[in-house]
C-alpha cells in the first residue's frame, strides 16, 4: 500500500515517514545486512561495504572482499597485491633454505606490522570516519554508478548528437545551453559529461573516472574517492 512517506526500504518494499523512522526499522530487522564489528545494520549490502571502507577500526579490501585485523594488513595487502603486481605463480617458490612460504590467516596483518612498525601513513586512512562523525551518506537513496559507461549520455541523446555534424553546432535558440566549465585536469571546456565527487570537486567524467581507477583519491584534495560515488551534474549558462 502506498504511503506519503519519502524514506523507502527496498528490501521490504515499505515507505517510512522519514530517514530516522526507516533507520529504526533497519536496526530492528534481521533481514538487513549487519556489520560484524560494530553490530549495526544497513539498508543494503552496498551501504555495508561502504561502511567497512570508511569507518574507523574497519580494515577491508573492497576488491577482494577481505577483512583484516589491523590497518597494516590492508596496507601491506594493497602494496603487494594491487600495486606491486603480485604474481600467484611465484607464491610457492622455495627460499634459499629450500622452504616454501607458509600462508595462514592473518599473515598479511603480521607482514604489515613488520613493514610499518610505526603505523601506516596517516594519509592512507585520511578518508576514515569516526563513530561521532557525520554518517548521513548512509541515507542517500541515489543509485550508484557501478561502471564508467553509466556516466555516458543517455542513448537518445547520443543518437541526437550523432545525427549532427562532428562540430556539434548549436542553433541560436540553444546557445544558452553552452557552459563555460573547464575541467581542472584536462583544462578543456565544453565537456559533454560533468561529474562531482563526494568531496565536492567537479571534473569531466573521463578524467575523474581515470583518476579514481588508479589512485582512488581526488586530484585536488586527495580525499578518498571511487567511481561509484560520482554524481553527474548539468551546468548551463543563462
Amino acid at each position: 500500500m502506498a504511503s506519503t512517506g519519502y524514506a523507502y526500504c527496498v528490501l521490504h518494499d515499505s515507505y517510512f515517514a522519514d530517514h530516522e523512522d526507516r533507520q529504526r526499522h533497519i536496526q530492528s530487522s534481521p533481514d538487513h545486512p549487519q556489520c560484524h564489528i560494530c553490530d549495526r545494520r544497513f539498508k543494503d549490502n552496498n551501504a555495508l561495504r561502504n561502511h567497512w571502507i570508511v569507518a574507523k577500526y574497519h580494515y577491508y579490501c573492497r576488491e577482494c572482499e577481505k577483512h583484516f585485523e589491523s590497518p597494516a594488513g590492508p596496507e601491506f595487502h594493497i602494496d603487494e597485491i594491487h600495486v606491486g603486481g603480485y604474481d600467484s605463480d611465484d607464491s610457492d617458490e622455495e627460499d634459499e633454505y629450500g622452504a616454501k612460504p607458509e600462508y595462514y590467516d592473518g599473515w598479511e596483518d603480521d607482514q604489515g606490522i613488520e613493514r610499518y612498525p610505526d603505523g601506516v601513513p596517516a594519509e592512507s586512512e585520511a578518508h576514515k570516519l569516526g563513530v561521532e562523525d557525520d554518517n548521513s551518506w548512509e541515507d542517500c537513496d541515489d543509485l550508484d554508478f557501478e561502471d564508467e559507461e553509466d556516466l555516458a549520455d543517455p542513448p537518445e541523446l547520443q543518437d541526437d548528437q550523432s545525427s549532427n555534424d562532428s562540430d556539434c553546432v548549436l542553433d541560436e535558440d540553444d546557445e544558452h545551453l553552452v557552459h563555460q566549465f573547464e575541467c581542472p585536469m584536462c583544462e578543456k571546456n565544453g565537456c559533454a559529461t560533468i561529474c562531482t565527487t563526494r568531496c565536492g570537486h567537479i571534473f569531466c567524467a573521463p578524467c575523474i573516472t581515470g583518476a579514481f581507477k588508479y589512485t582512488e583519491a581526488c586530484p585536488i584534495c586527495d580525499a578518498f574517492g571511487d567511481v561509484s560515488q560520482l554524481r553527474r551534474i548539468y551546468i548551463s549558462e543563462q
